[in-house]
């Protein structure tokens, strides 16, 4: 999942370096410890975010559990990838948010098709793949923010519901428009993925690059598809249907909380913590968080909070 466009909105954006209380050595273990216990102790820790509002928020809510049990978190790192993986490696930052699929292809070298596309068999893989590396990946959610293509939700009928009969309706109009981000034309799970799983005529439409991702396109009618991420709050905004995925094509990417594992040793009170709130953030719920932040203009820190309470989480 590679998001472009920055937003700040409610929290600090300064990347500053911050000495990680927990240390940046690794145990000569491949293994990650195992979530325990429900306080801090007063540990002082930072907290890393990429800068688009769905991290900011992801950062927020574990700052809030976090400092709600005895720890003091810091937030005013944001870089975006590998800037922030950097950080955590090198002990600036002591955790962040990341989505398993970049991780896979950013960072480890895998492409797709070379690791999972179910989002549970994803996480546990790159969770076995980056604990070797001193990184330790907790708190799997179970929404995923991954690429996709969207039609105004009023032309499902037209277009169909899944790529494979978007597939099927390019081939006699090859003149159909898809706004997509430059990078879309040459990623493996851009244009010739859509070419070789799907159908060949993905290869004749009309594409159209834009800076952004596309929901006001194709909402405009700008474009009749346009590539999007599927927690993205303009898809509820703009009345948007995302086509569905059926060969599995675009890599998971549902997140997990990312701890240096010198971190977790001594502080495993994060991962119990966390899981539990990590195991309610599914799709329609972070959607929902986003469209709060980007589209109703509350700020982070109040639309965390108020989901933390409203699941019991934390205190009113």
């Amino acid at each position: 999942m590679k998001r472009l466009v920055i937003v700040a909105l409610g929290v600090m954006l300064t990347p500053v370096a911050l000495a990680a209380c927990g240390g940046s050595s690794t145990s000569s273990s491949t293994s990650c410890p195992a979530g325990s216990g429900t306080s801090g102790d007063g540990a002082h820790l930072s907290i890393g975010f990429k800068p688009f509002a769905e991290e900011q928020l992801l950062a927020s809510i574990t700052q809030q559990v976090l400092q709600a049990h005895d720890f003091t978190i810091t937030d005013t790192f944001s870089a975006s990838d590998k800037a922030i993986g950097t950080a955590l490696t090198a002990g600036t930052i002591d955790m962040y948010w990341q989505y398993t699929g970049t991780e896979l292809t950013d960072y480890l070298g895998y492409s797709t098709g070379q690791f999972p596309t179910q989002l549970t068999q994803a996480f546990n893989f790159v969770q076995q793949k980056d604990a070797p590396r001193g990184v330790c990946w907790t708190s799997d959610t179970p929404f995923d923010d991954t690429n996709g293509i969207a039609i105004k939700a009023s032309e499902e009928a037209t277009y169909g519901t899944t790529l494979s009969a978007f597939g099927t309706y390019l081939a006699s109009h090859p003149s159909t428009s898809i706004c997509i981000l430059a990078e879309f034309r040459t990623r493996p799970d851009g244009l010739a993925g859509l070419e070789k799983t799907y159908n060949q005529s993905y290869a004749n439409a009309n594409y159209v690059t834009v800076g952004s991702t596309a929901e006001q396109e194709v909402s405009s009618g700008q474009c009749d598809a346009g590539e999007v991420f599927t927690t993205d709050a303009g898809i509820q905004s703009d009345d948007l249907y995302v086509l569905q995925d059926n060969k599995n094509l675009f890599p998971p990417d549902n997140a997990g909380l990312l701890v240096r594992k010198s971190v977790l040793q001594q502080y495993p009170a994060i991962a119990a913590l966390m899981a539990p709130v990590a195991a309610k953030l599914d799709t329609p719920t972070v959607l929902a968080l986003d469209v709060d932040v980007e589209l109703d203009n509350e700020t982070v820190s109040t639309v965390a909070h108020t989901w933390l309470v409203q699941n019991h989480f934390l205190a009113g």
